[in-house]
């Protein structure tokens, strides 16, 4: 036995079909690791007989805890109220709805305690086509927001330090908790060691994260959070960007009057002139994002200009597509169609460049004012 503790929880919401074998099944597993545990089962308002299940199980181990909610608080909630009732050095949660192997739990107890938090993630997700392209985009969204740099926000196989996760100050209650406790984690400078796990499709039950109340919750509380300090450095940054963009598009066009007005060469030749004060106003673009918006102060290297002009070239494509579409499918009014490319144009630009042109650690200057460790 390894010397150890662990608090181990699962989430339910009407998963009668599931609890009992998901229980049994890691509390065998949990014995080969530690013989100090407890597993707590968190019924989330139930309607089944998830509740009544649980309650049986505790009655003959006494390794075995049930919390119940009167009624339905939301995954982030039910997480919550398992954290709040471990008492043991680690905590580890995952669902009750056998989409895991929970024999890899030993492998993510090798990485304690030199590592704090143990992620696990789905190495081959067994989900819905529809389901993978909101994961990855859930992803994608909470990086470009909060810079938060991990393969699978959500996946429910996680090992954790119980007192680091049960002091944070959570604010949410819905899908969006797992995100902010990870985001709060990483401002802190903990270091996530990420290892692949096993996942299966659900044989038993119905899944409830694509339920439009829950996805329109979790949009809220991610909005909330991003007005807060932990989107203060995006915001800055967003708002630095749109200014530089005005300069460019001044200077875009101050350059291409001059030269029409002022050379007749370039009088004759109007796309030339076209070229030249465009590609004027992106190096200008390019070097003063570089180092004000996005403070990066490293020694600059040919690639980045390469995926610099890489990503203006696509957001030509992305302007023209938009345009395109807003016109002839929408058939919109084309100064509202031209509004919209160039909105469109623009979370293109800023999303492309934060995390490709100029993706960097977060600079000091943030790190220092809002508390952000990387």
């Amino acid at each position: 036995m390894r010397p150890i503790s662990i608090s181990i929880f699962f989430p339910a919401y009407n998963e009668e079909a599931n609890i009992k074998d998901s229980v049994l099944e890691v509390q065998e597993i949990v014995k080969t690791i530690t013989d100090k545990y407890e597993i707590i089962i968190v019924d989330d308002g139930s309607k089944d007989q998830t509740g009544k299940i649980a309650d049986e199980l505790a009655e003959e181990s006494e390794f075995i805890k049930v919390v119940h909610h009167e009624k339905n608080k939301g995954y982030g909630a039910a997480l919550w109220s398992g954290i709040q009732k471990a008492k043991y050095q680690y905590v580890f949660f995952t669902d009750a709805d056998l989409q895991f192997d929970l024999s890899e739990l030993s492998i993510l107890t090798h990485f304690v305690p030199t590592h704090q938090v143990v992620l696990g993630y789905r190495s081959l997700r067994r989900d819905s086509f529809l389901r993978l392209v909101n994961a990855k985009a859930w992803n994608l969204l909470n990086r470009l927001l909060f810079g938060l740099k991990v393969k699978d926000i959500d996946c429910a196989f996680k090992l954790m330090d119980r007192k680091l996760v049960a002091s944070l100050p959570i604010k949410t209650r819905g899908a969006m908790m797992s995100a902010e406790m990870l985001i709060r984690l990483q401002r802190m400078g903990v270091v996530f060691k990420e290892i692949p796990v096993s996942h299966f499709p659900r044989e038993e039950g119905l899944a409830t994260g694509a339920n439009p109340k829950v996805i329109i919750k979790a949009f809220k509380e991610l909005w909330k959070l991003y007005q807060g300090k932990l989107g203060q450095v995006s915001r800055i940054e967003l708002k630095r960007f749109a200014i530089i963009g005005v300069f460019n598009t001044i200077t875009d066009i101050g350059i291409y009057f001059l030269l029409t007005r002022g050379l007749f060469f370039f009088a004759d030749h109007l796309l030339m002139a076209k070229a030249a004060s465009f590609l004027c106003g992106t190096v200008l673009s390019f070097f003063a994002n570089r180092a004000w918006t996005f403070s990066k102060t490293s020694k600059l290297e040919f690639n980045e200009l390469i995926v610099f002009y890489m990503t203006v070239s696509m957001g030509i494509l992305v302007n023209l597509v938009a345009t395109s579409i807003l016109l002839d499918v929408f058939h919109l009014y084309d100064l509202v169609a031209v509004c919209g490319a160039t909105v469109a144009t623009f979370v293109w630009n800023f999303s492309a460049s934060k995390l490709w042109v100029y993706n960097t650690k977060t600079p000091m200057i943030y790190r220092k004012k809002f508390g952000v460790s990387r």
